[in-house]
């Protein structure tokens, strides 16, 4: 587990106001309980594992001639969507270019055609990169822009504020701080705070020396820079913590200094040695965050210069501050990578799908298949406690899992009902409740023909029993959001 909190930020639990809320429940107070990590599981038996889901091509489209950002549901079934159109200068990437980017909003009802696109924001000529963040506050009802710009000390981060995504004006104090040239932005519901991950830099010890100097620190040629991602958050996009900046990253001035190392997220025991944290974009999903995490290894085939990319890697957190990596070795980007080398907004869900745009592509999942726990052989776990819904209960589980379709006839799930005192209710037991091969997102919950809605308003678990089956959420309506 990760854990960059410092003393001042360590937050209590608050209840969920904002796509996400207690107990599993939605904003329009439907059931919604999805698992990713054993904070979403009890009461295990046999040998249960979580798994996440990498992206696959859902279908080509029309390159809409911007970058997408940002994507907020609409009442109507449409999206608001926000995103970029950059234009490079001469001398792009250094301190003295001349690029321009504009700052664009559009609708979309199926990802793929954009609708009423407008220019909400023009830069002047200046020495800015492609990077751009943008999040919602629903508490303040205030939209956040974040976007680097180059200058002696580095990449600065400036803001832009907007009560209605319209109009946008710049933060008059404007640079927030200096980090490195990626970053991702989000608000988290849990935490009721921005979360801003930017990549940084950590003095390392490389094995195989890639591009970039010496590190000052250091007179050997051992000590260099490798890639780490550091988390900041804020409530108001304005005050940030932590408010330290990395200062003159190319060292020109002779005072150049890292984060400290307690706000860092950094590789562990259980990584390769040489591996680093290039990128982290990360964003909301009902009442926790994912993050995809751009990974790099330097290589002896290319001697001081950029290696390659290595691959990508889903993250799990319940606030955003604190992060989990319980699906490593599992390529999030999938087919996307390695011509995409990371996402650039969140999610669309549209007609029971998760919609990333890429370009010309449109690449996802089905809706609430991010993450899974799922059972190679027989395995039994029971769900936190919730207030049984006056509605229907569906399931989003595969059985057989995708990688185990040779398994069809042993695959099953099987359902019961418990009470708030663990025991079976009577008329919802297991065996009046399987599932076997069936893939789809709103497989209905029945006891022998009966629904568990008449147990609305008491305090139920559901206790599932597995085998060579995933399951992705338990929801109250087929497209629950």
């Amino acid at each position: 587990m990760f854990r960059v909190l410092s003393a001042a930020i360590v937050l209590a639990a608050i209840p969920l106001t904002f796509a996400g809320s207690a107990g599993g429940q939605t904003p329009t107070g439907e059931l919604k309980l999805l698992f990713s990590d054993p904070q979403d599981i009890a009461d295990t038996w046999g040998k249960l594992h979580f798994g996440a889901t990498s992206m696959t091509l859902i279908r080509a489209c029309e390159d809409p001639g911007f970058r997408l950002a940002c994507c907020l549901p609409r009442g109507d079934g449409s999206w608001d969507v926000y995103g970029q159109i950059f234009a490079p200068g001469p001398g792009a990437g250094g301190p003295g270019s001349k690029s321009t980017w504009k700052l664009v909003h559009a609708t979309t009802r199926d990802g793929e055609r954009f609708e009423n696109l407008q220019t909400v924001y023009e830069s002047e000529p200046g020495p800015w990169t492609d990077h751009l963040g943008l999040a919602y506050n629903p508490e303040a009802k205030e939209f956040l822009a974040l976007k680097l710009k180059i200058d002696d000390n580095g990449f600065a981060y400036q803001a832009y504020f907007s009560p209605d995504g319209r109009n946008w004006k710049e933060y008059p104090a404007n640079p927030l701080f200096y980090d490195g040239d990626s970053m991702g932005l989000f608000w988290s519901a849990n935490a009721r705070r921005f979360i801003c991950s930017s990549k940084s830099l950590q003095p390392f010890a490389k094995h195989i020396p890639d591009h970039g100097g010496t590190h000052p620190q250091n007179k050997n040629d051992n000590l260099r820079d490798r890639r780490v991602i550091v988390i900041r958050s804020s409530a108001d996009g304005r005050h940030w913590q932590p408010l330290v900046s990395m200062m003159d990253v190319w060292n020109r001035i002779g005072n150049y200094q890292p984060v400290p190392s307690q706000y860092m997220l950094t590789p562990d025991a259980n990584d390769p040695p040489d591996m680093e944290f290039y990128r982290g974009i990360g964003f909301w999903y009902h009442d926790r965050s994912y993050m995809i995490a751009l990974n790099y290894a330097a290589s002896p085939l290319t001697p001081r210069k950029h290696g390659p990319q290595l691959d990508t890697e889903w993250w799990v957190s319940r606030d955003g501050l604190t992060w989990d990596r319980p699906y490593r070795g599992i390529n999030a980007l999938g087919a996307a990578f390695p011509g995409y080398p990371c996402i650039t907004h969140n999610p669309m869900m549209i007609d029971g799908m998760l919609l990333f745009h890429f370009g010309n592509q449109l690449f996802g999942m089905k809706q609430d298949r991010i993450s899974y726990v799922g059972a190679r052989a027989n395995g039994e776990f029971s769900t936190p406690p919730f207030s049984m819904p006056d509605a229907d209960l569906r399931l989003n589980a595969a059985a057989p899992s995708p990688d185990r379709a040779f398994a069809a006839g042993q695959a099953y799930v099987m359902a019961a009902v418990l009470d708030d005192k663990g025991k079976i209710v009577p008329g919802f037991e297991p065996g009046k409740c399987v599932i076997q091969n069936a893939d789809a997102i709103d497989l209905p919950l029945r006891w022998n023909g009966k629904s568990a809605r008449e147990l609305a308003g008491r305090n139920v678990r559901l206790r599932f029993f597995l085998r060579g089956a995933n399951i992705y959420a338990v929801t109250s309506a087929a497209t629950a959001q």
